[in-house]
């Protein structure tokens, strides 16, 4: 659970759904336990044949993350979403992925969500340069042809022309923590960041696309300054945090 310090609540109004951010079929049903109690609780996602998009044995919890977009350290919620697990078959309408908003449609009619957005001081880092920052200003063709873009992997950071803030982003899903920017360099700059995989089948994979894996730093932190000249603090910062108002147990008929 967060702690604010301080809060202040925005005024929102649950948003009005349109007839393309429903899915136009969805079966929710009850998740099993396990068969093997010992084995724990598992869960799976998925889009499968002709566009059925299928979430076995989720909690409910993770369905809102995935409909308000929102990270988990940003939502408070009654704790019993984390247990309560249901499966779902769902389509979209023809030609249509599912989407974030569809499964925000369907958490509003079928279990009652409502919510509001608060501004909340939480646990999370500033982003300050360290000794000597290396990061490089985007170049001026760049600038001029309005070249920028950024990609952002398990393992890897991008971006081209790009704002600080941005890389405050990026960071801040791969730590699953807010990261505020706090160099106080203005303007676009080109960043790589890369640090190894913690886990011997991703380092396998990434020697086989002939990266260095053996050379790279062992953490996100320790790749911020050593190959952009930045560091992460722990700090107190402001974060919007989506705070649920109501949702039912129980999901309306099929």
């Amino acid at each position: 659970m967060v702690g604010p310090l301080s809060a202040s609540i925005l005024p929102a109004q649950q948003p009005q759904q349109t007839k393309t951010a429903q899915f136009e079929v969805a079966t929710i049903r009850l998740g099993k336990p396990p068969a093997d109690p010992q084995l724990g609780e598992s869960s799976t996602s998925g889009s499968g044949p002709g566009g059925l998009f299928r979430m076995v044995n989720v909690p409910l919890k993770q369905w809102v993350e995935i409909g308000l977009s929102v990270s988990d350290y940003a939502l408070k919620a009654p704790s019993w979403l984390d247990t309560s697990r249901f499966d779902l078959d769902a389509r979209p309408p023809a030609g249509q992925n599912a989407t974030p908003e569809m499964m925000k449609a369907l958490l509003i009619e079928r279990f009652g969500l409502k919510w509001h957005e608060e501004i909340q001081s939480v646990s999370g880092y500033e982003m300050v340069p360290d000794k000597k920052v290396l990061v490089q200003s985007a170049s001026l063709v760049e600038r001029l042809k309005g070249f920028y873009g950024s990609s952002t992997g398990p393992t890897l950071i991008n971006g081209t022309n790009m704002p600080m803030s941005e890389l405050a982003k990026a960071l801040a899903k791969v730590l699953g923590r807010p990261v505020v920017d706090r160099t106080q360099l203005s303007g676009g700059f080109d960043y790589k960041l890369m640090w190894r995989p913690d886990n011997d089948a991703a380092v396998g994979e990434q020697k086989r696309y002939g990266v260095d894996v053996d050379n790279l730093p062992d953490s996100v932190f320790t790749a911020l300054r050593e190959q952009l000249g930045l560091r992460l603090q722990s700090a107190k910062v402001p974060a919007k945090i989506i705070v649920v108002d109501n949702i039912n147990r129980q999901p309306t008929g099929n």
